[in-house]
């Protein structure tokens, strides 16, 4: 009944009318609570998000069991209804075969790792996998160390606390919003972040998770992108930072060149964004998609 009602939630949060409803603060927490559905201490999560005061749960995943922690009364929320009742990270077919191909521990690179909700979604798949998440923002930063450490700690999984670029250095950077986080407009008051060359980390990975707001175009474009590529990647591009053509072609024609093939796997206009996967259709001799270890 939970899963049926969230469902109905959400298209009339898409309906312009019921969209207004949203802002009442008291249905909007309501709306969120609903997302309790998805972990299995269920009182906690409605507790904390009908609680006046902020808080930050932390819960295990219903189907997988895998821990994640989030911020009640953010956004935090709802990402997890998008990557775990949407399901937005579902491959499609053609993908799927080629993740079911992979090492049953494959190196996962997170770029834009948020709050390690992706990384959440991976450990859920290969319950084995190594993770190397990057994330420039702090308040971000402090509740995905809270999952790595509720997963049991970072031997296998590591967060690096930077922007992902092409070049190390700094970065002014909008942070303290949440998903949405990113390096600053000249317009913006914002504070200096490190950055991170993650060519590197792209070329020792089997499967890359790019999400970087924009800042994925000055990582398309590197020369080294198209041999530093992992086997499979998923990406969501955005509008920001591009003018000249579409992005979601752009996006496909980087992604070929590094000698993938491309599945769309829709937009979102809303957000100026959409999402794309890739996979290089070669067998090492161990019969895994991708490069061979060494």
């Amino acid at each position: 009944m939970t899963d049926f009602a969230v469902r109905l939630v959400r298209r009339l949060a898409t309906t312009p009318g019921f969209r207004n409803l949203t802002r009442f603060e008291a249905l909007l927490r309501i709306s969120y609570s609903l997302r309790s559905s998805l972990v299995r201490e269920r009182r906690r999560f409605v507790a904390n998000e009908l609680r006046r005061r902020p808080a930050t749960g932390v819960y295990r995943l219903r189907e997988s069991g895998v821990a994640l922690a989030l911020r009640h009364h953010t956004g935090d929320v709802m990402v997890l209804d998008e990557i775990f009742s949407q399901r937005e990270y579902e491959p499609p077919p053609r993908l799927a075969e080629a993740l079911a191909r992979l090492s049953s521990t494959p190196r996962v690179l997170d770029l834009g790792a948020n709050i390690g909700l992706f990384g959440v979604w991976t450990l859920g798949r290969f319950p084995a996998a190594t993770i190397v998440a990057v994330e420039a923002d702090p308040e971000n930063a402090a509740v995905h160390r809270q999952t790595i450490e509720a997963n049991g700690g970072g031997d296998r999984w590591q967060l690096v606390e930077a922007f992902a670029s092409t070049t190390p250095g700094t970065v002014r950077f909008a942070g303290g919003a949440q998903a949405t986080s990113r390096a600053a407009r000249l317009e913006e008051i914002a504070a200096e972040v490190p950055t991170v060359d993650v060519l590197p980390y792209l070329a020792d990975a089997d499967f890359a998770k790019i999400d970087i707001e924009g800042a994925e175009w000055a990582l398309l474009a590197d020369p080294r992108f198209a041999e530093s590529c992992p086997a499979i990647v998923v990406l969501e591009y955005h509008d920001a930072g591009l003018s000249d053509r579409d992005p979601a072609e752009k996006a496909a024609q980087a992604l070929r060149t590094a000698g993938h093939e491309v599945v769309h796997a829709g937009r979102k206009p809303r957000f100026g964004a959409g999402l794309v996967w890739s996979f290089a259709p070669v067998a090492t001799d161990e019969g895994a998609v991708g490069r061979p270890r060494a």
